[in-house]
């Protein structure tokens, strides 16, 4: 496959539904993302936004419509295909999911070991690199449950760049958080963010959203409603529903 240039769309959304029963989530959604661009969703809770993450890497299936990742549609990638793909977005969920009976570090490079990306001691150093990037270079023999609620997030920030993914989605990661534990996950994900990561994160914090997003996306009820630069939506959109929005959360 021909490399991707910065100006390529690296994932392109089109017509995109999804529907549990008679519960349509997803009503005709289309988005691009180019390559190192920081897509932020936005919007009230039930709006379709984890859903639709979560269809980027079909954690979601059976929607209708396309997903497309590097020019591959997603929905009719072969397992061995799908599988390769999802290796390349990294996904850190609102709980850190993190193994109890592992080391940090041994959390950190499970995966890469074990899908033989890299030896054991490639797999090591390279997460010593990942705990100074996040900043728990201390915390590479400790277990998770030793661990501050923010620390762990950050531990599973490590894990998911550990894979060396080409795009990293987040979906609400400071949500389970306590409010001074926020800070340090959002100092992460700027710093990512500043290395030029493709990022689509869905977010209540609406500094950080401001802050690091080239495109916002306001999702209400299952479809996108207002989109454009971090300046058009919360400086000057004209759309009554995400002013609306915004005067209740900022």
């Amino acid at each position: 496959m021909q490399e991707m240039t910065d100006s390529a769309n690296i994932i392109e959304v089109n017509n995109l539904k999804k529907a549990y029963g008679n519960n349509v989530v997803l009503k005709d959604v289309s988005f691009t993302v180019k390559k190192s661009e920081k897509v932020v969703l936005i919007g009230p809770s039930g709006g379709g936004k984890s859903t639709l993450l979560r269809c980027l890497n079909r954690l979601e299936g059976d929607y209708s419509g396309e997903v497309r990742f590097e020019n591959e549609d997603l929905m009719n990638a072969g397992k061995e295909k799908l599988y390769q793909l999802r290796q390349k977005m990294g996904m850190v969920f609102q709980q850190f999911n993190l193994f109890p009976h592992k080391t940090v570090l041994e959390n950190i490079t499970f995966a890469p070991i074990k899908l033989k990306l890299a030896s054991s001691e490639a797999a090591k150093q390279q997460a010593e690199q990942l705990l100074e990037q996040v900043g728990l270079a201390e915390k590479a023999a400790a277990y998770p449950q030793s661990l501050s609620g923010g620390q762990q997030q950050r531990v599973a920030i490590a894990r998911a760049l550990a894979m060396n993914p080409e795009v990293m989605l987040f979906d609400e990661p400071t949500s389970a958080l306590d409010p001074e534990m926020v800070g340090d996950v959002l100092t992460v994900m700027e710093q990512l963010a500043a290395n030029g990561m493709t990022m689509i994160i869905v977010t209540h914090e609406m500094a950080f959203a401001q802050n690091v997003a080239d495109k916002v996306l306001f999702m209400d009820q299952g479809q996108i409603a207002d989109s454009g630069s971090a300046e058009h939506i919360f400086k000057s959109t004209t759309n009554p529903r995400t002013k609306e929005f915004l005067s209740k959360v900022m």
